[in-house]
């Protein structure tokens, strides 16, 4: 009998510890799910964020030295077509290994590599069998929607699982669309654009040129243009006067008073409402976007503080918060890589300078013979030439910055998850 009752209270042991072995096989299958989980969504924001960032060496990180490979993650994974339509670059070493940027979590953060063509497989350090660790599988644009990109994450618990994704059991996998807020939504008409007066001083020569039959203005000013001498350039077969000199509506734009809020009127700003015609949104906002670089120039600036931002940041927008004097003879910007500059101040042009973009501020002063300027120019209050000015409108150029240079963001609904476990 002894043995009997023995016997039974062995299965009664055995069946209550059964229930306590399946509610740790359960924590643990949490655990994993819930970490992997986590991995991945870290991996989402990782990359919305590098999409918006500057350029990268092979550890994902700015270069100290760039080199002609060192290119920002956007160009390193995306190439824009003209119409706005991203696709994936290939990887042109080894069709079937794709590029793989993945990352993995040490005891000071996680730890990146971004592959190229320069480095296809660059070696990643796993410091523990549990680190968490997440790889981007997809970038690849969302076709016909310009600006849309699918980005498609997995995540694991466990780095020695994750080294081979693919095994069955160990990764989740989110995807999301990431959408482009455009930094300028629809580029300016005219060459150059004044909220109030253009003003040539003396018998200087005001060449603008618009060869663009779709827009083909030259000056568009709400108070009127000053100019003994100007030579202005529109679409062939179009007539001389291809300007806009006195627009009541755009200098409404400039002398409105802003709203209570404060926010859409930042120190110094002008024009609040031209800004937010031409923008798409307030300055306070677009200043603070993260494909934009902040430039603190409350003591002023000049070429020296931006040039080396400009060569290391393609397609994101220079804020000048502050005025800024092109002192130094550079070329800013490229066909290809075009420049935006935004100032909140006054941006003055006192040496030979080449621009290839867009330039918004508040007056802007030409004092140098030489400089060329070929895209827009938008001055929200006063345009003022002491100098030959040479100002080109270039539809390419403002093309490449409308469906190029913005910040990418979450489209919000657009989350899926595969659970792999």
């Amino acid at each position: 009998m002894v043995l009997v009752l023995f016997f039974v209270m062995a299965m009664v042991t055995a069946y209550t510890s059964r229930s306590l072995l399946y509610e740790q096989r359960m924590s643990i299958n949490n655990y994993r799910a819930s970490a992997s989980i986590s991995a991945a969504d870290a991996g989402i924001d990782w990359t919305i964020s590098m999409l918006n960032g500057a350029r990268i060496d092979g550890n994902c990180l700015a270069p100290v030295a760039p080199t002609a490979d060192d290119v920002d993650f956007r160009s390193r994974y995306l190439s824009r077509q003209d119409d706005g339509i991203y696709t994936y670059v290939p990887n042109t070493s080894s069709a079937s290994t794709p590029f793989v940027p993945t990352c993995v979590m040490t005891s000071t953060g996680w730890s990146c590599k971004c592959p190229n063509a320069a480095t296809p497989t660059p070696s990643l350090t796993y410091p523990s069998q549990s680190a968490p660790i997440f790889d981007v599988t997809v970038i690849e644009g969302v076709k016909p929607i310009p600006g849309a990109v699918y980005i498609d994450i997995r995540g694991s618990h466990e780095s020695s699982l994750a080294q081979s994704f693919g095994t069955p059991g160990n990764y989740m996998r989110l995807r999301v669309t990431a959408g482009l807020v455009r930094a300028l939504p629809v580029p300016p008409l005219a060459a150059l654009t004044a909220g109030n007066t253009i003003t040539m001083a003396g018998s200087n020569l005001l060449t603008v040129s618009n060869t663009d039959p779709l827009s083909g203005m030259t000056l568009h000013a709400g108070n009127g243009v000053t100019a003994t001498n100007q030579r202005l350039i529109g679409p062939a077969g179009s007539v001389a006067e291809t300007s806009e000199p006195t627009d009541s509506v755009l200098l409404s734009y400039t002398t409105q008073p802003a709203p209570p809020d404060t926010t859409f009127k930042p120190t110094g700003l002008t024009a609040w409402q031209l800004f937010l015609t031409i923008f798409g949104m307030d300055a306070a906002t677009f200043s603070r976007q993260p494909g934009a670089v902040f430039v603190n120039c409350s003591g002023g600036c000049n070429t020296a503080s931006i040039e080396t931002l400009v060569a290391n940041n393609p397609s994101r927008v220079i804020w000048i918060d502050g005025d800024i004097n092109l002192n130094a003879g550079a070329t800013l910007g490229s066909a290809a890589q075009p420049l935006m500059l935004v100032a909140s101040g006054d941006i003055t042009l006192s040496a030979a300078v080449q621009i290839n973009g867009f330039v918004y501020g508040r007056d802007v002063a030409w004092q140098a013979a030489g400089s060329v300027v070929r895209g827009a120019v938008v001055a929200s209050r006063n345009f003022i030439g002491d100098a030959d000015v040479n100002i080109a409108y270039d539809a390419a150029i403002l093309q490449r910055i409308s469906v190029g240079h913005g910040s990418f963001v979450r489209v919000p609904g657009s989350w899926s998850i595969q659970t792999v476990f």
